[in-house]
């Protein structure tokens, strides 16, 4: 900030201490437009919760999740604004990238905040996992809608919905994937069915996954294509890993059991790249092959 922000900040604060919150959000939010600075979006979330204009302050949380993490009372702060607003999924992933110490702490915010909803909203809640038990009837914008429309749920209820809607055949994979993910995250320690991009059920715990990017096989891909395209063919280099992590996102949470031969998955990739057209004689032709269609797919739906 600059001296004159500075001076307005200062201003910004001594109105928090007279407890002039509205007054106090005002200079904030006329500050918070003109500097990133955190200390300006953490202290105006303060003064807007305060001023009880709850769903601004949680907006302008969800805007920069980030910036509440770093101290424990912007994250006690953060947790109480999503849980205020029945966000409960989206609260467990705030407190997954939290400090491991303050995490037991918050979480008693969330699991109090779930237990009175399910008390005082049930219908509410009742509708919402209708709406997610559903969530294959759409296309695949609208189960996106839908899937964050259940993470208003609370763990337990979204639970329910998820053992539905991963083995639901017309529930689209980037779907399920992302459910699994987001369990994975936040722990979720359930013994779940999914059916999968081959048309065949598998079993997943989410709490023993790893993340993707850390599996031996995908770095080494990277490492592949990093050591024939990273110091010479910049745009080449990055179309290969963009077109890696596009399949990466399909193969979700299989990759280490798909991507068996790294180099060759990297040659293959590669290969599609300049046009080759691919055969079937190798696991790895096939799934590439596969994927390709799928992308394609996605590609041409979201336009």
């Amino acid at each position: 900030m600059n001296e004159q922000q500075v001076k307005r900040y200062r201003q910004a604060m001594e109105l928090i201490r007279q407890e002039k919150w509205g007054a106090a959000a005002e200079v904030l939010n006329a500050l918070a437009e003109e500097t990133a600075d955190p200390a300006v979006a953490r202290q105006l979330v303060r003064a807007l919760a305060a001023d009880h204009q709850y769903v601004q302050a949680l907006s302008n949380v969800l805007e920069a999740p980030d910036r509440f993490g770093n101290d424990v009372e912007s994250a006690k702060l953060a947790v109480r604004l999503l849980v205020q607003n029945q966000r409960f999924m989206l609260a467990r992933l705030f407190i997954a990238d939290c400090s491991a110490e303050w995490q037991s702490d918050l979480m008693v915010i969330v699991v109090d905040g779930e237990h009175t909803a399910q008390i005082k909203y049930h219908q509410t809640i009742h509708q919402r996992l209708k709406d997610f038990y559903h969530l294959g009837d759409g296309s695949l914008m609208e189960q996106r809608q839908r899937l964050m429309e259940a993470y208003d749920l609370p763990l337990t209820s979204f639970l329910l919905g998820t053992r539905f809607v991963l083995r639901d055949p017309f529930a689209h994979y980037l779907i399920k994937a992302d459910i699994i993910e987001s369990l994975r995250r936040i722990e979720a320690d359930v013994q779940l069915s999914y059916l999968w991009i081959d048309n065949q059920e598998y079993q997943v715990n989410p709490a023993k996954l790893v993340d993707q990017d850390e599996l031996t096989a995908i770095k080494a891909v990277r490492q592949a294509i990093t050591e024939q395209l990273g110091d010479t063919d910049a745009i080449r280099y990055q179309m290969a890993n963009q077109q890696l992590d596009l399949q990466l996102m399909f193969l979700y949470p299989r990759a280490g059991q798909v991507i068996t031969d790294p180099d060759k998955w990297a040659r293959v990739l590669m290969a599609t790249l300049d046009g080759q057209q691919l055969g079937d004689s190798t696991p790895t032709e096939k799934w590439q092959r596969c994927l390709m269609t799928q992308i394609a797919t996605l590609t041409q739906n979201e336009r």
